[in-house]
């Protein structure tokens, strides 16, 4: 580290989900290189911990944070901007609390990305835009199309226009995963409570693989971490891995269902896939890391206009944008969806 830097560090905040991480992946790596030679200190959230590895590089320090700060963790980060000399501090997830910070820390240069909602909603308010340094605004009173979160991000970190830097991404994971993989294979991940509202189960599932399997041979099933009925069910149906406890059930299926799968061994499912199918979320944004061809399942309720307004908005703002990316609408009629499929596989 050059001397005149030894007492210089930048902090990031950006305790949210892992898909704002993905998301938010240029704008850190801008913050990085622009601040070579110089300690960073990123505070991710616990719901991300476990994707730590997606910015794994000895120049930043990590640090575990609720999504939702206590009052604990909101006055042990004003203890550590008090003990350190921060000469930058982004805050690349806008919580209210943090826009409090640059009137206590005023040698601190401080970045924002800041929000106008609908209705004249203002995080932070007006009087506080002040004390940034610089700051972006993620416009959402825009009615139509909008910047994307990565857009606005990447402008307030770099000057440069947005391009994807290449991202070494360095992770330890489980041979026995690998192993255990099939060759060739469609990755789906199922979200228990979007099947649920859906009003699907079992047959839509299976009406679902039979579909995948007219272009892959091969299906490599997920879900979300928690215990339910499903579990069971796909341990009877499907071959099944357990990665906790190494044990693998072969009932000669066409799909593996991988049980307790997550962080990077989830991550090397999807890298190793031919295609990710899945319902808007995590597992959309990790497979836009490796731009692996996606069929989202973009799911929404709407029942007004203003549903309609929200959910297309928050389509621009989070959609990936690459060749390989497409969606559908998932629908309540499963044939309906099937010819949707049809369609985008084509």
């Amino acid at each position: 580290m050059e001397r005149n830097n030894i007492n210089k560090h930048v902090v990031i905040l950006k305790n949210d989900a892992v898909g704002d991480l993905v998301h938010s992946l240029n704008a850190i790596y801008n913050i990085v290189n622009d601040n070579k030679n110089i300690k960073t200190t990123i505070f991710l959230s616990k719901l991300s911990e476990k994707f730590a590895f997606l910015i794994k590089n000895p120049k930043i320090e990590i640090k575990i944070l609720n999504y939702d700060l206590s009052l604990i963790e909101k006055i042990e980060i004003f203890k550590f901007l008090l003990i350190n000399k921060i000469e930058k501090l982004y805050i690349l997830s806008p919580k209210n609390y943090y826009f409090f910070l640059p009137l206590f820390f005023k040698k601190t240069k401080f970045y924002a990305i800041c929000i106008n909602g609908v209705n004249n909603y203002r995080r932070p308010v007006k009087f506080l835009r002040k004390f940034l340094f610089k700051y972006e605004i993620n416009d959402r009173e825009i009615a139509f199309k909008r910047n994307s979160t990565k857009l606005i991000q990447h402008k307030l970190t770099s000057e440069n226009d947005l391009h994807d830097i290449k991202i070494n991404i360095n992770y330890d994971t489980s041979d026995k995963i690998l192993k255990h993989l099939p060759n060739n294979y469609i990755y789906f991940h199922l979200k228990k409570k979007i099947f649920d509202e859906l009003g699907w189960g079992l047959f839509e599932l299976k009406n679902l693989f039979k579909k995948f399997n007219n272009y892959y041979p091969n299906i490599v099933l997920t879900k979300d971490i928690e215990v339910d009925e499903n579990t069971e069910l796909f341990k009877d149906n499907f071959n099944t891995y357990n990665i906790k406890s190494n044990d693998f059930k072969n009932n000669n299926s066409k799909v593996t269902f991988f049980d307790n799968l997550e962080g990077s061994d989830l991550y090397n499912v999807i890298k190793h896939s031919q295609k990710v199918v899945a319902f808007h979320g995590m597992m959309t944004n990790l497979a836009s890391i490796e731009k692996k061809p996606v069929l989202d399942l973009f799911y929404c309720k709407i029942n007004s206009w203003e549903d309609y307004r929200k959910y297309r908005n928050s389509f621009y703002e989070f959609k990936p944008k690459y060749k390989g990316y497409d969606f559908i609408i998932p629908s309540k009629d499963i044939n309906k969806t099937l010819n949707k499929i049809t369609f985008s596989f084509k």
